[in-house]
């Protein structure tokens, strides 16, 4: 009984290990974050593939799958963006952050007519919400972040139903 038991030990920590390195499922949403990193995306044939490298680190050791969450044993995490972007809405607002890097003012200046409420948040790297206002439609705006910490965030704008993303530094 007890060498029955150990021998499905065996086999289902090898197959789990197996399983645990198939990274190839399409909704993992994959990015290196940090100095020593960097992740690129290629397209051949028409196909997608993300080529990443981590100092120190060849890949992610592992991977676990149930149908709610992944686990992934390493460095490599999942791209915050993919939490932040809102995918029906297009990524082509334009807009100018000045100054960037900042102290405790941030300014947007629209080069459209914008003619919706503006809704601006901060996100940090963790893709936590820090911030979130609504402005009324202006070609340009000012936004007090004087409470947050030194740090770098990611800044969303939304306006006329299309979207923002800019990495802004507070020092």
């Amino acid at each position: 009984m007890l060498k029955q038991l150990l021998l499905f030990l065996i086999v289902f920590t090898i197959i789990q290990q197996i399983n645990s390195q198939n990274t190839s499922s399409e909704h993992l949403v994959r990015s290196t974050t940090g100095v020593a990193g960097s992740s690129e995306n290629i397209l051949i044939n028409n196909k997608e593939y993300v080529i990443q490298q981590s100092i120190g680190q060849t890949s992610a050791i592992g991977t676990y799958e149930n149908n709610k969450y992944t686990l992934r044993q390493g460095f490599i995490q999942p791209n915050v963006l993919a939490k932040i972007i809102d995918k029906l809405i297009p990524l082509d607002l334009k807009v100018i952050v000045y100054p960037n890097p900042f102290v405790e003012n941030i300014s947007l200046s629209f080069t459209e007519e914008i003619k919706d409420d503006i809704r601006v948040s901060v996100y940090d790297l963790l893709g936590r919400l820090l911030f979130v206002n609504s402005y009324k439609a202006n070609k340009h705006i000012n936004i007090t972040l004087k409470d947050l910490s030194v740090a770098k965030y990611i800044l969303k704008v939304k306006a006329n139903n299309r979207q923002f993303i800019k990495t802004i530094i507070k020092k």
